[in-house]
């Protein structure tokens, strides 16, 4: 039985609020309205005495979307919430709430939070929040309270990262901020998961042409730790960030971006073709003699296993292993030293130019964004290093390709060659050179290798 504060029934009665059963507490007897009253005030609800206080399921439809709705607005802190297009039965149990009619025609009502809970109070003998806990399992501020712990968290987890040596480097500080705006601060601090592992093996970096299983092992106690999921996600994105490109949108981009921090995804998949590549040093000097004339590949692994000098006054490389087909078949074992980076360039490519130091490297790619990025990026490497056929005159020379994709890049070699891309707006693959590249590599002569 719910106790119900005595009343008294005016001369002129009220109109039914809503339409549960009158038995139940918390509903008014239903009566003639008079054509004088404005509608029931929550201090003045008929309500009767006996029955029982009913649950959600038990009362009408219509408290489902007011209850919730309340909810959501004291989550906020707001003292108003709104019902939109509500039905007959909410309309009137608002009306009963208020104490104020509601016309039919009214597309969205606004009720106080203080009026319903005075009218639940009334009919439930409880507060709001506690019908709100016991009918919906909604505790009220529960949310907020979580909300506060977990920016406390994410405050403790930037606070622990800044105390890193990597904080005065502009790029940490982005790659904080982006963590903290795409929600992984926010799972990390939901996990009781921090950054300082992941900030060790940024700390480290670069690294020796180490492989990622083998660093994971060394700094965090296991090999598959950065192979796949979040850590390794936000590996990456701090590369990025340091790098200052666009996060790796395919495994090619992933191997480069780790690369060139000298972290190895694997050690035997990355190669590097070559022909006629004079080295010294262990089995890979005794298999290159032996292979004289023939395109031989070689791994990461085989170069790092001893150490190897490459004894060659020139090297030129091209992106593309069809130029090397077609070397090999016109020149064979008289081509110049010849190396292929089949696409971006490979750890091991950059291992094996690196035991060239007094080497002159004539570099070359495709004509399109990523070729300008591969040769400018060569060019930034080893001071040794300068383009091949890389410049305007020989883009316009080229047959015209596919049309141009990505972002542009300049090349700091030629400033005209860019814009004269983009102009133009299609890529010049590097086999529409090919006569002129063989005739270089048949007479020596380097082309336009400089201007």
């Amino acid at each position: 039985m719910c106790a119900v504060p005595p009343t008294t029934r005016s001369a002129t009665t009220t109109r039914p609020l809503s339409s549960p059963r009158s038995s139940w507490c918390g509903t008014v007897p239903s009566s003639p309205r008079s054509t004088t009253s404005t509608g029931p005030s929550p201090r003045h609800l008929v309500l009767p005495v006996l029955g029982r206080c009913p649950r959600m399921s038990e009362l009408g439809p219509e408290w489902q979307r007011i209850l919730k709705a309340a909810a959501a607005a004291m989550e906020r802190e707001s003292a108003t919430f709104s019902i939109s297009e509500p039905g007959t039965a909410e309309r009137h149990l608002i009306s009963g709430i208020t104490g104020k009619h509601r016309l039919a025609a009214a597309k969205t009502i606004r009720l106080p939070i203080a009026d319903l809970d005075s009218y639940v109070q009334l009919a439930f003998a409880k507060n709001l929040t506690a019908l709100i806990l016991s009918e919906l399992g909604i505790e009220i501020g529960a949310a907020r309270r979580r909300r506060a712990e977990r920016a406390a968290a994410i405050d403790r987890i930037t606070a622990d990262a800044t105390g890193s040596r990597l904080a005065e480097f502009e790029w940490f500080h982005a790659w904080l901020t982006a963590l903290r705006a795409n929600g992984v601060l926010a799972e990390l601090a939901d996990s009781s998961t921090g950054l300082g592992a992941l900030i060790a093996v940024l700390e480290a970096l670069p690294a020796a042409d180490e492989p990622l299983p083998v660093i994971s092992e060394r700094l965090l106690g296991d090999t598959k730790a950065l192979a796949s999921g979040r850590a390794r996600t936000m590996l990456l994105r701090a590369l990025a960030a340091w790098r200052e490109v666009e996060y790796p949108v395919d495994s090619e981009s992933e191997r480069e971006l780790l690369e060139w921090t000298g972290i190895v995804s694997d050690d035997i998949a990355s190669q590097v073709l070559v022909l006629n590549l004079p080295i010294e040093g262990g089995p890979v000097g005794d298999w290159m003699r032996a292979a004289r004339g023939i395109p031989f590949r070689l791994t990461l692994q085989q170069l790092r296993r001893e150490p190897v000098t490459v004894a060659a006054p020139v090297i030129h490389v091209v992106e593309n292993p069809s130029i090397v087909r077609a070397a090999t078949d016109a020149l064979g074992a008289d081509c110049p030293p010849l190396v292929c980076s089949e696409g971006v360039p490979s750890a091991a490519l950059y291992r094996l130019l690196g035991a060239a130091p007094g080497a002159r490297i004539r570099w070359r790619a495709d004509f399109d964004w990523t070729g300008l990025r591969i040769v400018r990026r060569g060019l930034e490497r080893f001071p040794n290093a300068e383009p091949w056929r890389m410049f305007t005159t020989d883009y316009r020379t080229g047959t015209p390709g596919i049309a141009l994709r990505g972002n542009p890049t300049e090349a700091p070699w030629d400033p005209a060659l860019s814009p004269a891309m983009e102009t133009q707006g299609t890529a010049v693959m590097e086999e529409s050179l090919l006569p002129a590249l063989l005739n270089d590599l048949r007479t020596g002569d380097p082309g336009s290798a400089r201007q």
